[in-house]
């Protein structure tokens, strides 16, 4: 009779902590894009739980996986690698209420580094990002910034054709996107296991030049930076 009542009162407890549990389905996200599609596979995020959650058994999504979590807790946290091959700490606290979790794996953690673009302001030389892809046989293009006076004149081209050209008042909010920018792109430096095969960058800032290729799995195109400079103008 005890054993009977033991084993209730154990069934019971289960039942209790399975209707307490949620499942969240964890996925890899691009917020700077609308639809959050990205190339770069959860697999590359490698997502660790921090907390006590248990991990389910992963699914199919699209090309992509989606990891399960076993929540039965309010607090969540989880550890993963961004493209930009840094690690990143996230935090939910209201895990109990969360179906889905889209872990963005474009987030930069920002850090401190010499700045060529200010550089080339002191030395008067100009600033040049070239990109190419297919070893210049599919695809090129040009970035170029010369400091004169108290402007930035850009020049912008595509597979040697100029493509658009105009001047920005060079202010410390203009330097720091160019400073941000250029840390973005080191960190794609010496990469390894690219997923954007023969995609090669060379940053000359009249000074010193840097050599990389983007590793991001996500695509990092100049026109990124010209779009800042064109809505400054």
């Amino acid at each position: 009779m005890r054993e009977t009542h033991l084993i209730s009162i154990i069934l019971v407890f289960i039942s209790t902590f399975t209707l307490a549990q949620n499942k969240i389905e964890l996925v890899p996200n691009d917020c700077s894009e609308k639809n959050g599609f990205t190339m770069f596979l959860l697999d590359r995020a490698n997502p660790k739980i921090l907390t006590n959650q248990k991990i389910g058994k992963t699914k199919k999504y699209l090309e992509n996986n989606k990891m399960i979590i076993l929540n039965n807790s309010d607090f969540l946290k989880i550890e993963y690698t961004n493209i930009f091959g840094q690690k990143i700490d996230t935090i939910f606290k209201n895990a109990k209420k969360l179906s889905e979790i889209k872990i963005c794996v474009n987030k930069f953690k920002d850090y401190e580094r010499k700045s060529l673009i200010r550089e080339s302001l002191q030395n008067k030389k100009k600033w040049t990002l070239n990109r190419t892809w297919g070893h210049q046989t599919i695809d090129h293009d040009k970035l170029i910034l010369k400091p004169k006076r108290r402007f930035l004149r850009y020049k912008y081209y595509k597979n040697g054709k100029i493509i658009t050209r105009g001047k920005v008042k060079i202010t410390e909010l203009i330097l720091e996107k160019i400073s941000l920018y250029e840390r973005k792109l080191n960190l794609m430096k010496n990469a390894d296991n690219s997923c954007n095969f023969g995609t090669n960058y060379t940053l000359n800032n009249g000074i010193e030049e840097i050599n990389f290729q983007d590793n991001s799995c996500s695509g990092f195109l100049n026109e990124e930076l010209l779009s800042e400079l064109e809505k400054a103008e």
